[in-house]
């Protein structure tokens, strides 16, 4: 009975097997089936995305995997290397500079392999420089003027789409190797055909195809990292930025923003806009007068012309002041690469700076200018009440932290550290408590500041690090307060209102001047105590830096 049992069981485990081995020959050419019909239809895609776009739609993805893989590379680089390390170790503080290095220059070569909007990114970090490592502004820095590889073949296509000739039919000469890359566009020098030197902005022919899908990548990127870094809070300006950014791709609508900024400054001597050349200048095409001059960030060829940063420093403070308070027609981007500097011709002893790229812009309407001017004002006169109602009228809640967002440096130093030959650690510990605090509340300020103040407050930001750059020779705070004073009490119409604007303007003068006197006090006595050894490094506690 029990044996045979066997050749039942036989039988039956061999109809398995064999059913088995059948359905796995079967699941084969299944399998190959499908991974045949993958691959066709990804071929077909790409092959109908090149014909359709141009590999629009592969680039993208391109640039998404990228810039996905340099931000994973970069959280990784820090997270092992730092592992087990704290602040203040001597091992920390030798590696964590390699890191800034590493990281740096993989963002560098991140913003030029994508081009466009990455490479505005970029120069927008590189401005921070009171915030930001010195690796990565120096490294980032190449991104104000570095051209992008881009063929002949393309500004030869886009002159015919839009002149209907190639450039040397156009121009009386053009120079094919570019000058310079703005992040939407690359420079050339040119001669017109009645043999005037310009500057021909040519703008990147892929950038209007794929500029809301790079957009799109950047903030869904900006998300990613604040989810991981919880700290991370400044992809809000980015969405904020958009409309912006979009005019800037518009060359017609910068061409006249040059004009109107060459009209508003039009009595300042220091200042120059180049011309525009209106019958070569087009959406995509932009032919300027051509400048010659130097960075305002290149010290060299400063000291090499023998022109004084204070001055130029001076003229710029006024130029941008007048601006914000005056016309409320605000340059949103005046990196260094947007400044230049040279000898004025007329006046060959004098300095000139050269305003570039009028693609953003701000326009503050005359309530919100006013408001500010008198905010300012308050603060010079201490007058708080003042403060309050006029941050409140710019919809700014807290107008403490609004203040030292414009001055970039405390309101009122008081607090921890009074004057004694050395800070205990009780006062260093509150120093470093109030600052941690500080910055919260500045960012709280900016996420809920109205968003016209947002362009200023970043205009305010770069000047300021361009100033810092050359060793902040003069004081800013004092320059804008004036120019806010000066948009307050125009020339006075009679007697009695020449000397109502006289005395107010000489009382501001006396306030400003203690303000100033009293903060040079506090600084350079925390200075001394660090010099002597009777404290760290105490500068970053009192000096306001932030990023926007």
């Amino acid at each position: 009975m029990h044996a045979s049992r066997w050749p039942i069981l036989n039988r039956t485990l061999r109809r398995c097997f064999q059913t088995t081995h059948s359905a796995q020959r079967r699941e084969l050419p299944i399998r190959r089936l499908l991974g045949y019909g993958v691959a066709g239809s990804i071929a077909v895609g790409v092959a109908y995305d090149g014909t359709v776009t141009g590999f629009e739609n592969v680039h993208g993805a391109r640039r998404f995997l990228r810039s996905f893989l340099i931000g994973l590379s970069i959280t990784i680089d820090y997270a092992w290397n730092l592992r087990n390390l704290q602040d203040g170790d001597g091992r920390y503080e030798t590696v964590l500079p390699e890191i800034h290095l590493r990281s740096a220059k993989k963002l560098l070569e991140g913003c030029l392999a994508n081009g466009g909007l990455y490479i505005k990114i970029g120069q927008g970090v590189a401005a921070v420089n009171h915030i930001i490592p010195k690796e990565y502004v120096d490294t980032l820095r190449q991104l104000e003027d570095r051209c992008l590889t881009r063929g002949p073949n393309e500004v030869r296509t886009i002159f015919i789409e839009d002149f209907g000739a190639p450039p040397e039919k156009v121009f009386d000469n053009f120079h094919y190797e570019p000058i310079a890359a703005a992040s939407l566009a690359q420079v050339f020098r040119a001669v017109t055909k009645d043999g005037q030197h310009v500057a021909v902005k040519v703008q990147y022919a892929d950038l209007r195809k794929r500029f809301d899908g790079d957009l799109r990548t950047i903030m869904f990127l900006q998300r990613l990292v604040a989810l991981i870094h919880k700290n991370y809070n400044f992809g809000w300006i980015v969405e904020d930025l958009q409309g912006s950014l979009r005019e800037e791709l518009d060359f017609v609508h910068e061409g006249k923003n040059a004009e109107r900024c060459a009209k508003d400054l039009q009595h300042f001597d220091a200042i120059y806009v180049p011309k525009i050349h209106w019958e070569l200048t087009n959406e995509r095409i932009l032919t300027t007068e051509f400048i010659d001059g130097c960075k305002i960030s290149d010290r060299r060829s400063i000291e090499a012309l023998q022109l004084n940063v204070s001055e130029i420093d001076r003229h710029l403070f006024q130029a941008f002041g007048r601006q914000i308070f005056s016309t409320g027609f605000v340059h949103a981007d005046p990196h260094p690469g947007n400044v230049f500097v040279r000898r004025n011709p007329e006046k060959p002893h004098n300095v000139q700076l050269v305003l570039l790229d009028h693609g953003l812009y701000e326009h503050l309407a005359p309530d919100v200018r006013e408001n500010l001017c008198r905010f300012w004002e308050a603060i010079v006169l201490r007058d708080h009440e003042a403060m309050k109602r006029h941050s409140s009228a710019l919809n700014v809640t807290d107008y403490r932290t609004f203040a030292e967002i414009l001055l970039q440096r405390p309101l009122e130093l008081k607090g921890g550290a009074k004057l004694s030959t050395r800070l205990t650690d009780q006062d260093l510990a509150y120093m470093t408590k109030q600052a941690k605090e500080h910055f919260d509340r500045v960012m709280v300020t900016l996420k809920n500041m109205p968003r016209n103040l947002i362009l200023v407050i970043r205009n305010l930001n770069t000047v300021r690090s361009i100033a810092r750059d050359h060793g902040d020779p003069i004081d800013r705070p004092r320059i804008l307060a004036r120019c806010a004073l000066a948009a307050l009490c125009p020339s006075g119409r009679n007697v009695f209102n020449f000397l109502w604007v006289s005395f107010r303007m000489l009382r501001f003068e006396y306030l400003l001047w203690r303000q100033s006197f009293h903060y040079w006090i506090a600084t350079n006595y925390l200075r001394l105590l660090t010099r002597i050894g009777r404290s760290p490094d105490t500068s970053h506690l009192v000096d306001i830096q932030y990023d926007v």
